[in-house]
């Protein structure tokens, strides 16, 4: 385990009265703080070189001030830099040690940050990410190895690590964990859809985690650090300009509002771009366009010094609602005409494309025959992905009897709302989707030990708190089409041959009904940690850590009719049966029976006079309905019946050998649990997901060549998941039930519908090695390389459901056996290779270029073949000229470079990739 460095942050409080220190360890430790300052933009390395230099002289002129008790000099009086630079002589031999200081302000690429750490961590700087304007969550991760974000909206992306995929489930907590500022986030989607500006430092931690502070998880931690507020005045904008009609503006300013005891520091960005994908419906034409951007955010920051070893920060964040057409965006494309064992489809086949070009025929401005396959985004209902987010954290310090005490206090809240609909122009859905809003409260304290030289063991533990409230909430409206297109082929001709009325009891028998399905999720977690590095010798480490936690978890939700729409007295007449067995023959309320007879058959017409064959149309189209909106399912509000309980365990053993300090080896045992989950299915039967067991296996080395040039961190690594949580499919008798009443001219097979529910898998386990390297052996150009090979394969008996291109005559049954089948969204082999090559030209300005080469090779996101993404590489690039102090700097841009295509192929459909991107960002740094 890395040492850990409680040495007074340098934003602190400045010292009111003169410090009685020794010259010489003062230099050494500016020399540090130098050392750690190198990793900031290329534009201020002179003129922190030229600060430390003034920094030297003052302190120069200190000591002879007080060897001349009769010097009349200042005592903050700064010697000019140009005559210490042209007079190092004049220092008498007391200060000598002084004058011989070398300053080099090499910036510490993010290699060399993590050489001391035992364990697999990758990192990436925030000056990293800005040079690329990388600043959504796809973005930054694909500068760091062995991590990706699955591509989707803010709900339903996730995060891979390892070859291990994070569910997007409400009640999964995530297997990758996140935290911001030092406060864990318990909710993906949240960090899905944050704004990453004003970034210190993003770092992949792998293995399980959470022996040192921050919430469990169980495959890793993404950690993400914000710039904080410094007392150096600071003021900084950028404006972006780009292809889509892309314009951003981003500020930062900052500096002391009390000199010595409180600064602040604003963070603002306001960022609008159209979509590449245009929707064609005559009405949204001009008005919406598929992945757009819009989006704003402000952060706000206080840090308190009103001592010398006490601080308080303050961190206060708003996103507002902005609307993004993310869902729908798909291309469609003919389904396979062939199983894959070469047998011809005989039935079946593009359902859909078939019941949209023989049911609504023909259209002025959209031809299903033509412009099913043709357009890519044709949608009358389709709304926007609506998102916000608000946060507070609150982080205290305080050095004191040789130890840093921590609090940090964190309250994070999103929300999130679909309005989706089925992606034609016929009115057959609308409204569909989430409105989710989560909460959570978090509380730590924590105490780590000062790193001491004298002591055979340095510690950290703490206490750990947090609570979580998820209300999400799912529904459909359904429109005067949607019976048209539900109904089967003899239902759908038959009314049609019966006319006008046959064709309002289509209409109306779903128009406008509105079906809701709510969740609740609170989760509670309390625990206990700690973590010790014992020093059994100069070289040799042993770290040992763990964590004890306390969980409760509960869920209840209900499925209900928010509105019966216009056809109510369907329902009314034959109550809720979806199956012609439990229909009844008779109406159970006539009255309702007998307002369907004078609606569509004459205002004077009667149940009983309407005849028995227009009885059996109104008895189908009730069961048409109830079938669709799943009646008999319907519950109110309900807890499962049973919370889940119980407590949980992680737990660590590292041993590092520093052999000298060019070559550390490591050896890492970690475990981890991650808590079960309670759950109501689709028929509101409650059952429990029991808690998922991880435990990793990890060696490594950390090694330095070619005079500290090139660094290279490499690890194996080897992790086994019992009762891997994830997102299962199970046969839905429900709607299966329903799906063969309404469409009788299918098989089963054809008919079976899968309702989605948190589960187990037994067992998972990916091996694999990682690598990364940074060479800065030529002059003004530095490289670095990540690169990792992944094997996840499903190492227990993993039942899935059976893919669409397997001939259900030669294997009938609905699921299959995946035992050692490689998971989704796991490819074998990634690699990311970036340079950057910075130049000073004509004396005070910079020559900058960066890239940035990221490849995947090709990976499944589904058991089907069809879902499957080739091979890819994707090439971002920035070429451009500046200042050396900041105040001016114009950077080209292209994302994708390339052009590169990485679409899933798909069974019927896939979302485009974003093409190519180029834009152009206008900078100032004022001061």
């Amino acid at each position: 385990m890395q040492k850990k460095n409680i040495a007074p942050d340098t934003n602190r409080r400045i010292p009111r009265e003169k410090p009685q220190f020794r010259l010489k360890p003062a230099v050494v430790m500016l020399a540090s703080i130098m050392a750690l300052a190198s990793q900031a933009s290329y534009a201020a390395d002179e003129q922190l070189v030229q600060e430390l230099q003034a920094e030297i002289a003052r302190l120069k002129q200190e000591l002879a001030s007080r060897n001349n008790p009769n010097s009349a000099a200042p005592e903050h009086q700064t010697t000019p830099q140009a005559q210490v630079a042209a007079n190092p002589e004049n220092a008498d031999d007391s200060n000598n040690a002084l004058g011989s200081v070398v300053v080099t302000a090499r910036k510490q690429n993010a290699v060399e940050l993590v050489q001391e750490t035992p364990a697999s961590v990758s990192a990436v700087t925030g000056e990293e990410l800005q040079r690329l304007q990388a600043t959504n969550i796809t973005e930054v991760l694909s500068r760091i190895g062995n991590v990706n974000f699955n591509y989707g909206n803010p709900r339903t992306g996730s995060l891979t690590l390892r070859g291990i995929t994070t569910g997007s489930s409400d009640q999964i907590d995530p297997t990758v964990g996140t935290i911001l500022d030092g406060v864990s986030i318990a909710y993906t989607p949240l960090v899905n859809g944050y704004i990453f500006t004003d970034i210190e430092t993003v770092d992949v931690t792998r293995g399980p985690q959470g022996t040192t502070g921050g919430k469990a998880s169980n495959i890793g931690r993404i950690t993400f650090k914000t710039k904080a507020p410094t007392f150096t005045p600071e003021a900084q904008v950028s404006q972006v300009w780009g292809d889509w009609g892309t314009l951003r503006s981003n500020a930062v300013a900052g500096g002391p509002v009390i000199d010595g005891l409180l600064a602040w520091r604003g963070t603002f960005v306001r960022e609008q771009q159209e979509g590449p994908f245009k929707n064609d419906f005559p009405d949204l034409k001009g008005r919406t366009s598929y992945q757009n951007v819009d989006r704003t955010f402000g952060r706000v920051q206080f840090l308190l010094t009103p001592t010398d070893n006490f601080s308080a920060k303050l961190s206060v964040e708003y996103q507002p609602k902005g609307e993004e057409f993310v869902n729908g965006s798909s291309v469609r494309h003919p389904q396979p005409r062939y199983f894959s064992d070469g047998t011809l489809r005989t039935s079946g086949v593009d359902t859909a494309y078939n019941r949209y070009v023989t049911r609504f025929g023909r259209s002025p401005t959209w031809n299903p025959a033509t412009d099913y396959y043709g357009s890519m985004t044709f949608a009358d209902n389709n709304g926007g992905i609506i998102t916000s987010s608000q946060g507070a954290t609150i982080n205290l310090e305080w050095n004191v009897a040789g130890h840093l005490l921590q609090s940090i206090t964190g309250y994070r809240n999103h929300w999130f709302s679909a309005a989706n609909d089925e992606g034609t122009p016929y009115d057959i859905t609308k409204s569909g989707g989430y409105i989710t809003s989560y909460d959570q409260k978090s509380q730590e304290f924590r105490i780590t030990s000062e790193p001491d030289s004298q002591r055979k063991f340095d510690y950290t533990a703490g206490i750990y708190y947090i609570t979580t409230d998820n209300d999400s909430l799912q529904r459909t409206r359904y429109g005067n089409d949607a019976g048209t297109n539900q109904a089967s082929d003899t239902l759908y001709n038959n009314l049609t041959a019966l006319g006008g009325a046959g064709q309002a009891l289509l209409q109306d028998s779903l128009n406008l009904s509105y079906k809701y399905t709510n969740n609740f999720v609170k989760n509670e977690s309390t625990a206990a940690y700690g973590s010790i590095d014992w020093h059994l010798s100069d070289p040799l480490t042993l770290t040992t850590g763990y964590r004890f936690s306390t969980e409760k978890r509960e869920t209840a939700n209900g499925v209900w009719l928010a509105d019966p729409g216009v056809g109510g007295d369907f329902t009314q007449a034959f109550g809720t049966a979806t199956t012609a067995a439990t229909l009844p023959t008779n109406p159970t309320d006539l009255a309702a029976a007998n307002r369907l007879a004078a609606r569509y058959f004459g205002s004077t017409a009667t149940w009983a006079s309407i005849g028995g064959t227009n009885q059996g149309y109104i008895r189908q189209v009730a069961l048409l309905r109830n079938s669709t909106l799943g009646t008999s399912s319907l519950y109110n509000v309900k807890d499962a019946d049973r919370a889940w309980k119980g407590d949980l365990n992680t737990a660590n053993i590292s041993l590092k050998n520093r052999f000298n300090e060019n070559l550390t080896v490591y050896g890492v045992l970690q475990y981890g649990e991650k808590a079960g989950i309670a759950q109501l299915d689709s028929r509101g039967v409650s059952s429990l997901v029991k808690k998922e067991r991880t435990t990793g296996y990890e060696v490594g080395v950390r090694t330095s060549f070619l005079d500290d040039t090139l660094a290279i961190n490499a690890n194996a690594f080897v992790n086994n998941i019992k009762d891997f949580q994830t997102t299962v499919n199970l046969i839905d008798p429900v709607t299966t039930a329903a799906n063969i009443n309404a469409r009788p001219n299918l098989s089963y097979d054809e008919n079976l519908a899968f309702q989605s529910l948190v589960g187990n898998l037994p067992g998972i386990r990916v091996k694999g090695l990682e690598i990364d390297a940074a060479y800065r052996g030529i002059e003004y150009l530095s490289l670095r390389l990540a690169a990792a090979y992944n094997d996840a394969r499903y190492s227990k008996d993993a039942y899935l459901a059976r893919p669409s291109e397997v001939n259900p005559a030669t294997h009938p049954a609905a699921y299959y056996n995946a035992k050692g089948d490689t998971l989704d969204n796991a490819p074998k082999y990634t690699a990311n290779l970036s340079a950057d090559y910075n130049k000073p030209v004509f004396g005070k300005y910079i020559f900058h270029t960066t890239a940035n080469y990221r490849f995947t090779s090709s990976y499944q996101t589904s058991p089907s073949i069809y879902n499957e993404v080739d091979a890819y590489g994707l090439l971002d690039v920035g070429i451009g000229f500046g200042r050396r102090d900041g105040l001016f700097d114009i950077n080209f841009i292209a994302k994708n470079a390339l052009n590169e295509k990485y679409n899933i192929k798909g069974w019927d459909s896939y979302t485009a990739s974003l093409p190519r991107w180029i834009g152009v960002v206008l900078s100032t740094k004022l001061f």
